[in-house]
């Protein structure tokens, strides 16, 4: 006998397998898209939890960042943004996955079902690929974000004067006693190489901010100061009672190059040479040191770029470089007049030059770039620029800061109606071959009992 031949199915038969068809590929195209949708009748308390997990944590990171789009800075620093990032990502993945497993059970007997699922798991594999690859750059992220900061709100001084040790004891003992007096954060910045840290400190900012009345005071410290002292009873002092026998610049490189200095300033993670500098400027200043941020410049390039440039006014033109290291591409001979948009390699060369007046002039540009950085990093067009600024400041930023003070940093360094007071000490105010300190205390008290009053000292400048 021959075998009979299959029947084909015509009519409503047909119809049916393909309304079938249709009915579990939008199914699974459905546990993809809204994982927990398909379940809601059969499962509702799982349906609903996949539901939460698959497209309520991701809306609800959204509006997270949207609400925060200003603060980029903030958002890569943050270990809670970090891990809510990775954790968002990888449970929607996961909900999707359990999803398309479960359909595909409850549908196995369904012949209809096997091409449909094997899309399904295609389309949760293409999402698997850039889930992944952000869980894993959020991480990196995390990791770099704990290289760069070695500091936390409640460690103590780096330096504080012998007539204020007491005042700070007994502060320390009123527990959540209310803020009050000037927080003191040095500023150091080197030419080195990104990612290497032996250099010396060309630029030397002290940031003061009187926390009552809101107000900032800028104080540039020369590279080329003399005699830089020491307290009596520190490791320094012992070698040079009289005063440094170099430049101040040339601290930094000197400890890092005695093993028995770095392991007499080590603390708590910190950077020995950074911590000797701190004590030697506080002491030479007569200022208690709270913190320091030490920027290496050459990746203060790459952090530049990172955060999509900065605009400075200048009121003038400024000469630049002919050439400059690691630059990317050619420098103009000149920038300014007027509102100039920078990138890293402009602002490098912005704030390096010696073409357009002297190492003071530098100074000053220096301070008004940090001031322009800080009133204008946002997080503009790159809602993914996390994980690129926090890889830009581990090469670029060294902190005894914890994140949530560096960020009230970058806001101070901003908000430039605070800062009423941008100080050189350069001549002919001071002699900085020959150096007076106690005129150099002086001036630096009367700065800050400037900000702490509102009445302007003698010494500020535009």
């Amino acid at each position: 006998m021959h075998p009979l031949p299959p029947i084909k199915r015509t009519g409503k038969f047909a119809s049916k397998a393909s309304a079938r068809r249709m009915r579990v590929g939008s199914e699974m195209y459905w546990a993809v898209v809204a994982p927990g949708a398909t379940m809601l009748r059969r499962m509702w308390v799982l349906g609903v939890l996949l539901l939460a997990l698959g497209i309520g944590a991701p809306i609800a990171l959204v509006v997270w960042i949207v609400m925060e789009r200003d603060e980029l800075v903030d958002l890569a620093l943050d270990d809670r943004f970090l891990r809510t990032v990775a954790l968002t990502l990888a449970v929607a993945l996961f909900a999707r996955v359990v999803a398309v497993i479960e359909l595909t059970i409850v549908r196995w007997h369904d012949r209809n079902v096997g091409l449909a699922a094997i899309m399904a798991y295609v389309m949760v594999a293409l999402l698997a690929v850039p889930i992944g690859w952000s869980v894993v750059r959020a991480e990196q992220a995390r990791e770099l974000v704990d290289d760069v900061f070695a500091g936390s709100d409640d460690a103590p001084p780096l330096f504080v004067p012998s007539d204020e040790t007491i005042v700070v004891e007994e502060a320390a003992a009123v527990e959540d006693a209310a803020p009050s007096g000037t927080t003191n954060i040095l500023l150091l910045g080197g030419d080195s190489a990104p990612g290497r840290w032996g250099l010396r400190t060309d630029t030397m900012i002290l940031v003061s901010a009187d926390r009552a009345s809101g107000r900032t005071s800028l104080v540039s410290i020369p590279r080329d100061l003399r005699e830089l002292q020491f307290p009596p009873g520190s490791p320094l002092h012992e070698r040079f009672p009289d005063g440094f026998d170099n430049i101040a610049n040339a601290v930094y490189p000197y400890v890092l190059t005695k093993p028995e200095l770095q392991e007499q300033y080590a603390q708590d993670g910190l950077q020995p040479e950074a911590v000797a500098v701190s004590e030697a400027i506080g002491y030479s200043l007569g200022v208690r040191i709270d913190d320091y941020v030490l920027v290496n410049m050459q990746g203060f390039l790459e952090l530049i770029d990172a955060v999509g440039g900065v605009t400075v006014d200048l009121e003038r033109s400024v000469p630049l470089p002919p050439a400059l290291p690691g630059a990317k591409h050619d420098i103009p001979s000149s920038v300014g007049p007027g509102p100039v948009e920078m990138d890293g390699t402009l602002a490098l060369a912005f704030a390096r030059s010696r073409y357009a007046d002297s190492d003071y002039g530098r100074m000053g540009r220096q301070r008004q770039l940090l001031a322009a950085l800080g009133e204008q990093i946002s997080l503009a067009d790159a809602v993914g620029g996390f994980s690129s600024v926090a890889g830009a400041l581990s090469d670029a930023v060294r902190t005894s800061l914890s994140p949530d003070a560096f960020t009230d940093l970058l806001d101070t360094l901003g908000d430039t109606a605070s800062i009423t007071e941008s100080v050189g000490l350069v001549p002919p105010l001071i002699v900085p071959g020959n150096p007076d300190y106690d005129q150099i205390r002086q001036i630096v008290a009367d700065v800050q009992d400037a900000i702490a009053t509102g009445v302007p000292s003698q010494y500020a400048q535009a």
